[in-house]
């Protein structure tokens, strides 16, 4: 699914990763134990194709994306294979829960995992369907962030910190509710998190070191 391979970037002069690699085969669900605010992110820019400005191979689906050399060719590859759970929900303020997990599908006329009323239903969310996200709280966000991600069909989803500002029961919550999610779409799933307790879960955990990836035990 992903094969990643002598990835090298820099920002500025410094550098992020040497000649790193990885393989996630399809329908794995890895971690990556990352400290908040160590260029977290950085991966998933760079496996999104927001990001491309590096050294070595990034292959989705034996496609090499660094050969998609227009932003529009870009655009168009990650709305067909790539979805997002956002740190920060990148919720559109003067839309609806529900228009906010449709928005997405109408403008890119995307295939459904779930109608909007089911993924409402499975986030528990039904009382809040017509809420405006600053009605919301940060625990309502997430959950609608994820029903976004989720609704409609695509090959990778990317999490930054789905648990991020969550309290331990809720973290728990969470990480059940991508499960259960995923058993009916089969996403492979990379979740960055800070988090040991999140970080265990999942089919494989890695964390960075001396520029790599490499996986471990936590």
């Amino acid at each position: 699914m992903i094969n990643i391979k002598n990835l090298n970037k820099k920002y500025w002069n410094s550098s992020i990763f040497k000649d790193m690699s990885l393989e996630v085969i399809q329908w794995e669900i890895i971690s990556i134990l990352w400290p908040s605010g160590s260029w977290k992110s950085t991966l998933l820019n760079l496996i999104s194709l927001i990001d491309n400005n590096y050294s070595g191979e990034i292959k989705i689906d034996d496609k090499n994306i660094s050969d998609i050399n227009s932003e529009e060719k870009a655009t168009s590859f990650r709305w067909k294979n790539i979805s997002f759970i956002f740190q920060n929900f990148n919720l559109i303020e003067n839309l609806t829960v529900e228009e906010n997990i449709d928005l997405v599908i109408e403008i890119n006329k995307l295939e459904r995992n779930y109608s909007t009323k089911e993924i409402i239903k499975l986030v528990w969310l039904e009382n809040k369907s017509k809420s405006y996200p600053f009605n919301l709280s940060w625990w309502e966000k997430q959950r609608v962030a994820i029903a976004r991600a989720f609704v409609w069909k695509n090959k990778l989803l990317l999490a930054d910190e789905p648990t991020w500002s969550l309290d331990r029961d809720n973290t728990k919550n969470i990480c059940k509710l991508i499960n259960q999610l995923n058993k009916k779409t089969k996403n492979t799933i990379i979740l960055i998190t800070h988090d040991t307790e999140v970080a265990k879960i999942w089919d494989k955990t890695y964390e960075i070191k001396d520029y790599k990836l490499k996986q471990t035990n936590v």
